[in-house]
This record gives structure tokens, C-alpha cells and sequence, in this order.
């Protein structure tokens, strides 16, 4: 198995809900946006499978996301939330994950910081 994650990378986090998949930066930022966008009437809609996105475009579990980011040098073994599955956090506490913020939920408006 390790042969077949060489050479590939996580893009993204991804819900797959009613046969569509749904991309973003965190589980969390995707089914705020399902939710904002009539998707579901609730975040994680049962049903519902979480897993990440690699940038070939594969859609993969958990596990399997997990060894694609220890040997693409993602995240760390053992320093990560869970020592079997991948989470979204695992990669947005990262330095070396590259994917964009989009979501405003989580831009810190600056006139409004502190406040």
C-alpha cells in the first residue's frame, strides 16, 4: 500500500454528501458552507463520509489520507490527533499544508478584534 501514496499529496478536506463532494480547508469550514448553502439542513448530515481529497483528485478515507500525509512529509507520525486517522486540524496546524483559507468565518476581522 505504502507504493501506491508515494508521490501524492493531500489537497484537501472533503464531505461527500448525496453523491457530490464537497471541498474546503477543514470538515468543519465545509459543513458550515453546506448548511450556508442549502446543502443540509444541519452541518454532517447523516449519510454523510468525511475524507480528504489528494491532488490527483482521489477521494480517500481517513487512513489512508493519514499515510499520504506522513510520506508526503505532511504531518508528523505520532504528533498528530489520532495515530490511525487524519484529521482536518492535523493539516491546518501544519506549516507545510498550502491550501487557502476561504471561508470568512475564519478571518479575523482586525476593526473588530478584541472586541
Amino acid at each position: 500500500m505504502i507504493k501506491e501514496v508515494k508521490q501524492m499529496k493531500i489537497k484537501c478536506c472533503a464531505i461527500i454528501h448525496n453523491d457530490i463532494i464537497y471541498e474546503g480547508r477543514s470538515h468543519c469550514e465545509i459543513g458550515w458552507k453546506m448548511l450556508d448553502d442549502g446543502s443540509c439542513q444541519r452541518p454532517f448530515p447523516g449519510g454523510s463520509y468525511t475524507g480528504f481529497v489528494t491532488e490527483g483528485g482521489n477521494d480517500v478515507d481517513r487512513e489512508l489520507a493519514m499515510l499520504i500525509a506522513i510520506e508526503a512529509g505532511q504531518v508528523e507520525k505520532g504528533k498528530t490527533c489520532n495515530s490511525r486517522d487524519l484529521y482536518s486540524e492535523d493539516l491546518i496546524h501544519s506549516e507545510i499544508w498550502e491550501y487557502p483559507l476561504k471561508n470568512k468565518r475564519y478571518i479575523k476581522d482586525k476593526t473588530t478584534a478584541g472586541n
